[in-house]
């Protein structure tokens, strides 16, 4: 199974900064990852690099932070040192968490379970029987769910779970799922508020995603009804 988190910020940035070597020299990568990073572009419009645990790709209204090893809580920490500590001025509208996996069944007919107990194939009438739920292309193909205004936030936001087969594991034999938990919150035009809200809802947010996760492998190895 792999597990990942990204944190994204929308706002207004300036691409060109967000450079392995400044964050090196910030102590929030270690020196020798931030001088051998692999930079893939650096430019007014769009970084984009990846360095030890961290990959990173700035637009000059996205700032999207990714990582797949443990802890989560560093990238946490680390998003939010930037722009509490040292771009405290950068304007920020928009926080999300979003919480990623791609997990494996036992077979084709597993991940169908999961399809069909999500989105039910005997909904769809006589042309049902035309779905190839045990191959690897039958049945959903996609599924999105969406929580809109989450109970708690005045300023709205949404929880929202999309369910595929995942093209990371499990490609060929059709037994790969992909479950991303993506949690919005909306901003009240101040960036500390934004950020006070990270360092709150971090660990709530990814015990949900896997809570949620947890739910959906179960289906493989329920029996439909």
């Amino acid at each position: 199974m792999l597990v990942g988190t990204n944190i994204v910020l929308l706002g207004d940035f300036n691409p060109k900064l967000f450079q392995p070597a400044w964050f090196g020299a910030i102590g929030l990568l270690p020196e020798g990852a931030a001088t051998s990073g692999k930079v893939e572009v650096v430019d007014s419009e769009i970084t984009q690099f990846s360095a030890d645990w961290l990959r990173l790709l700035v637009t000059r209204e996205r700032f999207d932070a990714l990582t797949a090893q443990q802890p989560f809580t560093r990238l946490r920490d680390m998003v939010h040192s930037v722009f509490h500590e040292y771009l405290t001025h950068t304007p920020l509208r928009e926080l999300r968490i979003n919480f990623i996996v791609h997990f494996i069944v036992d077979s084709p007919g597993m991940r169908s379970r999961i399809g069909a107990a999500l989105a039910p194939p005997k909904r769809w009438g006589p042309w049902r029987r035309h779905l190839d739920l045990d191959g690897p292309y039958g049945g959903m193909t996609i599924l999105e769910m969406s929580q809109l205004r989450p109970k708690g936030r005045a300023q709205g936001g949404q929880i929202r779970i999309r369910v595929q087969p995942s093209t990371v594991v499990g490609v060929h034999r059709g037994t790969g799922v992909h479950v991303r938990v993506d949690d919005h919150f909306q901003g009240d035009g101040t960036a500390d508020q934004l950020l006070a809200t990270l360092k709150q809802e971090f660990d709530v947010s990814l015990k949900r995603g896997e809570e949620i996760v947890d739910h959906i492998m179960s289906l493989a190895y329920q029996v439909q009804e």
